[in-house]
């Protein structure tokens, strides 16, 4: 059985094996002499950091007793006096956090000027569970404790007792400081040392190594969790509908990891305010400070700045003043054309029609806080081109996408089941450019649980195309499909799916489950979030307007 210096010697070398140099932090008391002492044979250079918080009037004595010890053991000894209470009322700090900022800021300085890998401090199994149960008053996420290495910094002695401190300390006949302000019951660490955790150990005989214990196993978990979590931070920000189909637990760490990196302060309610529009259709937004929001929209979440772009308007008067594409000769047609941010009235033609730049930017998923920064070029009300987004209908090579073209004409569909009182869902088969069929729910007028858009749609397209087979068809929808129609999908031989809103209840590609993961005979390319926000609008007004009736 290994002694306690041969224990604590073993778990430093565990945590910085080849280590050189440590500086041992001794403040004079019990656990940093005992840490010292363990450690003095062992195969280092040590150097011993001692830092006099000014705090209290017998301070000094405890600075002119490590030096004493740390002169009997030949070891260098490197002290700082603060005035900690002064420093904090200057700086508007916690006495404890000003004092554990200044003493950790000074033990680093000495590792570095020194030369040293490691600063070893002497926090034990007691001081462990007292912390975990501080985390656990506070409401922390993970009671995970200190970690025994974080850096430069160890903690060798969080499997040691305070019992087994004293007795090595009996045993070798130390002297050490008492700290009278550690009797202080004001403090949380003294109140839990002094008054809880006696209460505690009466009623459960080692308390704290269950605790300890328990920092461990949530530390394990902390890891796993944050492992998972950080496959969904990405530089845009977060993909809410892959976060859909996590664990809550992992929900909470990629929105809180978000939130850390922005620099936002992270807590339970901002964070369960993000999670709970995660499933929403309508966009939500959280302020977290003057100039900066977190932003759930559009099948992400994201933290923004929200200092708009100021852009003074510039008239184009030159051919090589457009963008590329568009034809040189517009000038002649648009004398008054310029560049410039929208306008309320602002119309841009499309394919299938006139269309408001508010409305386009919806539909395209331009998030509200981007909107007003967008240059257009503009004659008047008319605009001709879109940063980002395309031209007009007319005017040059248009990058419009042609998937909107037909998912208008489902849109349309879905206006008419609203008109009748279904589910606003509208599909349309689209076959080399060429509409074979488009419909839209029956599912009460036909009292059939089966009469969805898609299959009304898919049925039609199957008689007017003369085979039941759709090869190479497109199928466009306004709600992401249910399985029941994803397999009348792949039953129909459909290459593609495009659908706007996703299907919160029962969506099939994603949403809910990605029935494409499955080993089918064919293979089905998917486009979601086509003109996501026009199909999202239809249902919620549909639902609302149900439980205003209601």
């Amino acid at each position: 059985m290994l002694s306690f210096s041969q224990r604590v010697q073993q778990t430093v070398s565990d945590l910085v094996p080849g280590a050189q140099s440590i500086v041992v932090a001794v403040s004079g008391g019990a656990d940093s002499v005992a840490l010292l002492r363990a450690m003095v044979d062992g195969p280092w250079h040590l150097v011993v950091a001692h830092f006099d918080h000014g705090l209290r009037p017998t301070s000094s004595f405890d600075t002119r007793f490590v030096e004493t010890l740390a002169d009997r053991l030949g070891l260098r000894v490197l002290c700082e006096r603060v005035e900690v209470a002064e420093i904090a009322r200057a700086r508007g700090w916690n006495l404890e956090s000003a004092a554990r900022r200044l003493r950790y800021a000074f033990l680093f300085r000495v590792a570095q000027r020194v030369g040293a890998e490691a600063v070893a401090t002497g926090h034990t199994m007691n001081d462990q569970a007292e912390t975990v149960m501080m985390q656990l008053l506070r409401g922390s996420a993970y009671l995970s404790g200190m970690p025994a290495k974080r850096g430069r910094l160890i903690r060798p002695l969080l499997d040691v007792s305070r019992e087994e401190v004293l007795s090595y300390l009996a045993r070798l006949e130390q002297a050490y400081c008492n700290d009278r302000s550690n009797l202080d019951i004001s403090r949380t660490r003294a109140w839990l040392r002094h008054l809880v955790f006696p209460i505690l150990q009466r009623r459960y005989d080692g308390v704290v190594k269950t605790i300890t214990s328990l920092s461990q196993l949530q530390r394990d978990q902390k890891e796993s969790i944050q492992s998972s979590a950080s496959r969904f931070l990405q530089s845009e920000g977060v993909d809410a509908s892959e976060l859909c189909r996590v664990p809550p637990a992992v929900q909470r760490e990629a929105i809180a990891g978000l939130l850390r990196c922005s620099g936002a302060s992270v807590n339970l309610e901002r964070i369960e305010a993000v999670r709970s529009a995660i499933g929403e259709m309508s966009p939500r937004r959280f302020q977290l400070a003057k100039d900066l929001m977190v932003r759930v929209a559009y099948g992400k979440i994201a933290v923004i700045r929200t200092r708009p772009r100021r852009f003074e308007p510039e008239p184009v008067t030159r051919s090589d003043q457009l963008p590329a594409g568009l034809a040189e000769d517009l000038l002649e047609s648009y004398p008054d054309l310029v560049y410039r941010t929208r306008q309320p009235g602002d119309r841009i033609r499309l394919p299938f029609g006139s269309k408001k730049v508010g409305r386009l930017m919806i539909d395209r998923k331009v998030p509200r806080e981007e909107r007003d920064e967008i240059i257009l070029l503009a004659s008047g009300s008319e605009v001709l081109w879109i940063e980002g987004i395309g031209s007009a209908s007319g005017v040059g090579r248009s990058p419009i996408d042609p998937d909107l073209v037909f998912m208008q004409r489902a849109i349309s569909q879905a206006r008419q089941a609203q008109d009748q009182r279904e589910l606003p869902v509208g599909a349309v088969v689209v076959k080399e450019g060429q509409v074979l069929a488009e419909g839209h729910n029956r599912t009460e007028a036909l009292s059939d649980p089966t009469a969805h858009a898609e299959l009304v749609a898919i049925r039609a397209a199957a008689g007017s195309h003369g085979d039941w087979r759709l090869s190479g068809a497109t199928l466009y929808v306004t709600l992401e499909p249910c399985p029941m129609c994803l397999g009348a999908v792949l039953q129909a031989h459909l290459k593609r799916v495009v659908f706007g809103a996703s299907n919160k209840r029962d969506g099939a590609l994603g949403t809910i489950v990605d029935l494409r993961c499955f080993a089918w005979k064919r293979s089905l390319e998917v486009r979601r979030g086509v003109l996501e926000a026009s199909c999202s609008e239809l249902l919620i007004d549909f639902f609302k307007t149900r439980r205003s009736e209601a």
